[in-house]
């Protein structure tokens, strides 16, 4: 399946001549367009984000932009993240399309309050975003390439099993 028509290119990190600190400006460019001068809707409700600080950059950005390394416990840039920072928007501002598959799901963590995730996919893509549902707002978590066979699994598991509960017991319409 091709991309949807509203999706942009995704950026090309070869388009930069090796230049990583001008790729990345192009990238947090494309961040600060999307997220922090203006402020998509998901539904009605307006997406924000995570402001703090780290690095230089809003936190969120860093999540968005690197793969977390669990040996390491740091996060490691991602160049296919990184070269797709214009589709969260997008798939955000068009979540009723049918190309994407939207669920939710219910994450407890310790010490922490209950959190509903939205999760936005853009499945033949491999790319995903993830929005926690506040009661005015949503807030963008993070957006990543659902590369993995495991992730890609456990996605579409979860996936089906919400869309399966959406459906009115018996079998009745």
């Amino acid at each position: 399946m091709m991309k949807p028509s509203w999706l942009l290119d995704a950026l090309r990190y070869s388009d930069f001549d090796g230049d990583w600190e001008r790729f990345l400006g192009a990238v947090y460019q494309i961040f600060e367009r999307d997220f922090k001068k203006s402020s998509p809707k998901y539904q009605d409700y307006p997406v924000t984000y995570d402001s703090r600080i780290e690095d230089g950059k809003e936190a969120v950005f860093w999540h968005m932009t690197c793969r977390y390394e669990p040996r390491t416990r740091d996060r490691e840039m991602d160049l296919r993240r990184c070269e797709r920072i214009s589709w969260p928007r997008p798939m955000i501002e068009h979540s009723t399309d049918t190309s994407l598959s939207v669920w939710k799901n219910e994450r407890k963590r310790p010490g922490r309050p209950r959190q509903t995730r939205v999760l936005i996919w853009l499945e033949n893509l491999d790319y995903i975003v993830v929005l926690v549902e506040r009661p005015k707002e949503m807030i963008l978590v993070t957006a990543y390439c659902t590369d993995i066979k495991s992730q890609k699994k456990k996605l579409k598991k979860e996936k089906d099993e919400y869309y399966k509960m959406q459906k009115p017991p018996g079998g009745a319409t």
